[in-house]
């Protein structure tokens, strides 16, 4: 089988000649690299297509290659600014529907200079006032990120997909879009603790932002169709039992995740869920999903019992699973190892894509990511 075709079978759980291994490489931004060493044995500014050349020629991965769909445009109007206030840091954008604003508190942690990107992990420990707390907020955010037409939409989907296919045909690799947040994207816009509270108190307010973000990605969705893209990956990180409980989950994302799983299917892509901790809770409510992978379920987490995750979810889905981020790659090579074991043990050759949870980075020990492609070889066929 190619590379490709392995790991489309695995996640339609189907035969394969053997277990595929994918690997996400996290290069950590320069603030969380401070003090620590470089291990990838690839340089920093080292071009994308060279680090995949790598991954593939010499490690034997089954990668993915990923492209974007952009999908939203400023209204016309749109303008912005940033300004420092001590240790301060503000953005506005003046809309046509009025002033858009955050704050974050920056210190030596903050990686992002003189901006506050809408989508970011760090922007949740440095908030002081989020982007979104008032409908007000929101009908702001819709003018700063107003749909395309269809046309342009389509028009960006194909560059990108043409640019990804390009790649990945030189070595018969897989291809995948990333299309949506949901709630993991409402917690960078309002706030953690904003947002559970939120849920409940204003639960209007996020409904309106889901759906917000569940219509540019049905857009996304349709103008990815048909051109090649072999899945999509939506991000789920945020969307567990760590925040809310199944019923909530379901109210909010359930019908929207089916609606955009048939919308992959019916544009020939398979649609994939990245979801790491806090899972055992809502193994139903995963499974009435109906989605084509579960990625980087971490195995590790206290609570968590492997078996009951394969006898909820393998039947449905297939499982992107392996050694943990933080339990097991940072360990070293035999913490690793062992985990490899377990995951072959416990999910066994159908239905498995071997892979780290959820990625491996820059800074732990490369012996860790050797020994994990080492007992994947072992075992795989």
């Amino acid at each position: 089988m190619t590379s490709r075709e392995r790991l489309l079978a695995a996640t339609r759980r189907q035969p394969v000649d053997y277990v595929p291994c994918c690997m996400p490489f996290n290069p950590l931004s320069d603030v969380q690299r401070r003090g620590h060493t470089w291990n990838f044995p690839w340089a920093p500014d080292a071009p994308a297509a060279d680090q995949l050349a790598y991954q593939v020629e010499q490690l034997g991965l089954d990668q993915v290659v990923h492209c974007g769909c952009a999908v939203t445009q400023a209204a016309p109007g749109v303008e912005s600014e940033v300004r420092r206030d001590g240790d301060l840091l503000h953005k506005t954008y003046h809309t046509p529907a009025g002033d858009l604003h955050a704050s974050v508190r920056v210190n030596e942690l903050w990686p992002h200079g003189d901006d506050i990107p809408f989508y970011s992990d760090f922007n949740i420990g440095h908030f002081v006032e989020p982007w979104v707390q008032t409908e007000a907020d929101l009908a702001a955010l819709q003018q700063v990120m107003r749909p395309l037409s269809a046309e342009q939409a389509r028009a960006n989907a194909v560059h990108a997909a043409e640019s990804a296919l390009a790649l990945a045909g030189r070595w018969s690799l897989a291809t995948s879009a990333s299309v949506g947040t949901g709630l993991t994207g409402a917690m960078h816009l309002f706030g953690a603790t904003q947002l559970c509270l939120m849920v409940v108190e204003q639960p209007a307010l996020v409904e309106g932002y889901v759906e917000f973000e569940h219509q540019l990605n049905l857009l996304a969705l349709r103008s990815l169709a048909g051109l090649g893209v072999d899945m999509v990956r939506r991000n789920g990180f945020y969307e567990t039992a760590d925040f809310y409980g199944p019923a909530m989950l379901e109210r909010f994302l359930g019908d929207r995740l089916r609606t955009e799983r048939d919308a992959a299917h019916a544009g020939g892509m398979l649609m994939t869920y990245t979801v790491h901790t806090g899972v055992m809770p809502i193994l139903d409510y995963l499974a009435g999903l109906g989605l084509d992978a579960h990625v980087g379920i971490d195995l590790a987490f206290d609570g968590v019992v492997p078996a009951q995750v394969r006898d909820r979810l393998a039947p449905v889905s297939s499982l992107w699973t392996g050694p943990s981020s933080t339990y097991h790659l940072w360990k070293g090579p035999d913490a690793t190892r062992e985990a490899v074991r377990l995951t072959f043990d416990t999910f066994g050759r159908t239905g498995l894509v071997l892979s780290p949870c959820v990625s491996a980075h820059s800074i732990m020990p490369w012996e860790s990511t050797l020994a994990m492609t080492d007992e994947w070889r072992r075992l795989r066929a």
